[in-house]
This record gives structure tokens, C-alpha cells and sequence, in this order.
């Protein structure tokens, strides 16, 4: 057995039937999923915890997918026929963006409630995550160490600097502070195209494509740079609406579970309709479909930070406050 693809291997074969199980908990390895959750605690249950957590998962995804192009890895089911496919990634593989975003995601849970129950579940979450990600053939164990390796780094930097950085930026204007994400956005960007710069001759081996094509009927874009300008969308999107929503819209997240219901479920359709909408925008190979991935992961951001918490105010479901959510 190869000892890259053997934990794979031994997973699919002495755990046989968990496709679907390990299908559900991989979902924590989406950008939907936070795009799910992350407005619930957002919007009515602690919007600086909420805050945080975007902020922090947006930054965490988007150095992901700059390692990714920077590593150019395969996946397990592209180089060994012998690795059952339950999933299909296009992307490539190293490190694994499930283990690194939900070890920030729950590793910033655990700090923020510090109690033992709570880091025993998010413990057990983050090795389930990372157990799925084998079993479904899409990620190496190797995958899986060097994403907790790049989460923990930029966990202990956030929760280092996190303070410190927003304080030195509540002293700019706003105006300042937006063109300031704005180039943290770009700067994502651009630092991607230079690392694809960088490969020079270097092609996606033809095998790759072949191989997982033959396992899962889907076609592989690794050299895609479709995630790269989602994610630096989100993060800008994310940093400009905490910013607006700090200076313009003061919101309180209290309310009876009804009215946070209401809330959550007026912010979330509102959400999902346009994503949904724009989808098929984004599908196009060409400069339009780059701008459109952008401009609707911008726009999530913003709904989700701002403008969703300007319609609570405006339609009575949320109460302005003066105090601050930075």
C-alpha cells in the first residue's frame, strides 16, 4: 500500500457505507456553510463574535488558496485509481482549505467561550472534518497536517493582532479604511497571478485530468483562479460593511426568538436569492464571469455585514444601539 494514499485507503475499506455521513460533515469545508452560520451569530446572537469570525475565515480562505496555487498538489482520486471518489474538487489539494478553515472556525470558538464541553465538541469537529476529507478521496493526510499547521498561524496572528489592528484603523477615516481592504483584497489577487507566473512551463500533468475525470465525470480547473477571487471578494465585501455598519448602522442584536428568527430568515433568503441569481454569471470563462465571482462575493459580504442590518433597522426587527461592533 502507498503510504501517501494508505490512510485513504485503509478509511474507504474498513469504513464502508459513510459516503453520505462524511459528505455532511465536509460541508464545514464550504464557503456556503459560513455564509450559513456565520450570519445567525451575526445577526442574533453576538455581532463581535460574528464579526470576527468572517473576518477571520475570509482572511484564513483567502491565504489558503494562494497556498494551494503555491503547493499546485494533486488530489488523492487524480493519482490512484485504487482511491474511491465520494466528492469532486477542481482545485488543487495542499493544504486542505476544510482543515485549515474549520480548525480557525472552531479554534476561535473555543477561545471565545473557553469552556472544556465546548472545545471537547469543536476538538471532535475538527478531526471529523479531517477524517471526511480522506474518506471521500480528496485530501492526503499531509493535506490535512499542513492546513492545521497554516490554521493555527493564522489563528495565534488574529487573535494576536486582531485588537491592535482595529484600533490603529479606527483612527483613519473611513474612506482610509475601505481602500485599505480594498488592497488587502487585491493584494490576494495579485499575489495568485504571481504565483501562476511563477510555474512558467509547468502544465497540470494530462494523468491528473484523466484520472479523476474516469473516477467522478467531472472535469478538473485547478489553474482556476475562481476561488481566489471569491474568496478576496468575501474579505473585502466582509472588512467594508463591518466598517460602514461601525460608523452608520449600530444595530442591537437582542430580540425574542421570533424576531431573531424573522431576522435571520429575511436575511438569509435575501442572501441566497441573489447568490443563486448570480451563479450562472460566474460560470463564464472569460473577464466577465472573473468580475462577476468578485462582485457577488463582495456584495455577500456587504449583505451580510451591513446591508442585511440596515433592513432590520429600517423594517423593526433589530433596535439601533451606540455602541460600536469593532
Amino acid at each position: 500500500m502507498d503510504l501517501q494514499t494508505g490512510p485513504n485507503i485503509f478509511l474507504q475499506a474498513n469504513a464502508p457505507g459513510l459516503g453520505i455521513f462524511m459528505q455532511i460533515i465536509s460541508l464545514m469545508g464550504l464557503p456556503e456553510f459560513y455564509l450559513v452560520v456565520i450570519p445567525m451569530i451575526l445577526w442574533c446572537y453576538d455581532k463581535t463574535l460574528g464579526l470576527r469570525l468572517l473576518i477571520l475565515i475570509s482572511v484564513s480562505a483567502a491565504f489558503n488558496v494562494m497556498l494551494k496555487l503555491l503547493f499546485h498538489a494533486p488530489r488523492p482520486y487524480w493519482i490512484s485509481p485504487e482511491v474511491k471518489a465520494f466528492a469532486s474538487e477542481p482545485s488543487f489539494g495542499m493544504p486542505s482549505a476544510a482543515a485549515q478553515v474549520s480548525l480557525s472556525f472552531l479554534g476561535f470558538i473555543g477561545t471565545w467561550f473557553k469552556k472544556t464541553w465546548v472545545w471537547i465538541i469543536c476538538i471532535v469537529l475538527i478531526f471529523l472534518v479531517a477524517i471526511a476529507r480522506m474518506y471521500l478521496g480528496v485530501h492526503f493526510l499531509a493535506d490535512i497536517l499542513t492546513g492545521w499547521f497554516f490554521a493555527l498561524i493564522v489563528l495565534l496572528l488574529f487573535l494576536r493582532y486582531e485588537k491592535p489592528v482595529a484600533a490603529w484603523g479606527l483612527q483613519k477615516p473611513i474612506h482610509i479604511r475601505i481602500l485599505l481592504a480594498l488592497c488587502a483584497s487585491g493584494l490576494v489577487i495579485l499575489l495568485s497571478h504571481m504565483v501562476l507566473f511563477s510555474y512558467g512551463t509547468w502544465q497540470v500533468p494530462a494523468d491528473w485530468f484523466a484520472l479523476a475525470y474516469a473516477q467522478t465525470t467531472v472535469s478538473i480547473n485547478p489553474l482556476s483562479l475562481h476561488e481566489v477571487l471569491m474568496t478576496a471578494g468575501i474579505m473585502f465585501g466582509a472588512l467594508t460593511g463591518s466598517i460602514i455598519s461601525a460608523e452608520y448602522i449600530p444595530y442591537c442584536v437582542d430580540g425574542t426568538i421570533s424576531q431573531k428568527a424573522i431576522r435571520y430568515l429575511v436575511g438569509i433568503v435575501v442572501l441566497g436569492c441573489f447568490w443563486i441569481a448570480l451563479s450562472a454569471l460566474t460560470k463564464s470563462p472569460d473577464l466577465a464571469g472573473s468580475v462577476m465571482t468578485y462582485f457577488r462575493a463582495v456584495l455577500a459580504g456587504l449583505w451580510v455585514t451591513a446591508g442585511a442590518p440596515f433592513l432590520f433597522c429600517k423594517i423593526g426587527l433589530s433596535k439601533r444601539t451606540e455602541n460600536s461592533i469593532v
